[in-house]
């Protein structure tokens, strides 16, 4: 009678966990854990990285960094920009590792640096989280490695924040040359005032289809307002806080991830004033001016547009002059033309004149004329 009662015993518990595999919300178990973590299908991956997580378990951490490890990374974007449709295995794929990322930033785990650069374009925002985390000497190379590349953009500007607070060789001088001003010049007719046009982008998004079976995902949003986010990333003049969210599937690069969060023009500015130590509206230049030139003649015109020109390098020289000052620029660097701001002049002809602009002689090294802005 024993035997018969421990025979059944153990087929009520073969067909339990049998049933547990294929139930849509596996029960937490600590002893499962590596086994769910080692599992072919995703979705048993992801309830083990988000059991991990949940039970604060760190001896789960060696399987989640072998799994982020092993990513192979999707393309979702064309050469073009465009989105590029993912296939259900795609998805599954990366809500999975989005679960174990997110359980390695839940559990506070170090992850190498390898790693991170092949986490990099598709979890972008998590690795500026686990970047922001090492010291300051084993994170410096790899936050080189992201600031010079422009994508994820959000992941950019955390590198280039985080390099800002004790700038490496080279940094400084890399940050002002690649720092584009777009100066607006709306030439006029005698007795014309200029007049105001413009753009604004949108972010549209599509609801999170259901995904039966899987755990919420785990996910960061990215944002430089304090206000929608729950820690900071990067402190300084340009910091950048967290969320964590959760969806039924990963936000990838859409604009519900880190919508504005980039390292543009203003944001360089703003740094290389932290560099400096200075607040950055004391910075006698901005990476917008406009001027307006009241046109006469060609030449009247062309030598007006000139001494503007001019009037901005001189401020742009200043600033490097000052970056030399702290020893962050050499003074070679601080002399040289090239290491200077791009100036892109954006002519605006609002005459009511059929004859053409004429054509401008020649610009300084550094700045080029282009058409209306609008």
């Amino acid at each position: 009678m024993v035997l018969r009662f421990l025979a059944v015993l153990f087929l009520s518990l073969t067909l339990a966990v049998g049933s547990l595999a294929q139930t849509s919300t596996p029960v937490p178990s600590q002893k499962n854990l590596k086994t769910w973590l080692t599992n072919a299908d995703p979705r048993m991956v992801a309830w083990g990285a988000y059991d991990a997580a949940a039970m604060h378990d760190r001896p789960s951490i060696p399987d989640l960094l072998t799994l982020a490890a092993n990513w192979q990374g999707i393309s979702t974007r064309d050469a073009d920009g465009n989105p590029v449709p993912l296939s259900q295995q795609q998805k599954d794929q990366r809500d999975a590792t989005a679960a174990v990322v997110d359980a390695l930033i839940q559990l506070h785990a170090d992850a190498p640096p390898d790693t991170l650069r092949v986490l990099a374009p598709n979890f972008g925002n998590e690795v500026a989280i686990m970047l922001s985390r090492m010291s300051a000497a084993d994170a410096q190379p790899l936050a080189l490695d992201f600031y010079h590349s422009s994508k994820p953009a959000a992941l950019q500007l955390v590198a280039a924040g985080l390099l800002a607070l004790k700038p490496p060789s080279g940094f400084a001088a890399d940050m002002l040359s690649n720092t584009t001003v777009r100066a607006a010049v709306y030439v006029l007719n005698p007795g014309m005032e200029r007049s105001y046009g413009g753009s604004g982008g949108s972010c549209f998004t599509e609801n999170a289809p259901p995904h039966d079976g899987w755990p919420p995902i785990g996910q960061y949003v990215l944002s430089t307002d304090k206000t929608n986010g729950n820690f900071i990333v990067v402190a300084g003049i340009e910091p950048v806080y967290a969320r964590r969210d959760e969806s039924t599937h990963y936000f990838g690069d859409s604009c519900l991830s880190s919508f504005g969060v980039h390292l543009g023009s203003d944001e360089r500015l703003h740094l290389i004033a932290e560099m400096l130590g200075v607040d950055p509206f004391s910075i006698p230049w901005n990476t917008a001016p406009e001027t307006s030139i009241v046109f006469q003649s060609p030449e009247q015109y062309e030598r007006t547009l000139l001494v503007f020109v001019h009037g901005e390098q001189e401020k742009y020289r200043a600033t490097a002059m000052a970056l030399a000052e702290r020893g962050l620029l050499t003074p070679s660097e601080a002399e040289d033309l090239e290491a200077l701001p791009k100036l892109q002049l954006q002519i605006n002809d609002a005459r009511k004149d059929p004859s053409p602009l004429p054509e401008l002689a020649s610009l300084p090294p550094r700045v080029e004329a282009h058409g209306p802005i609008f």
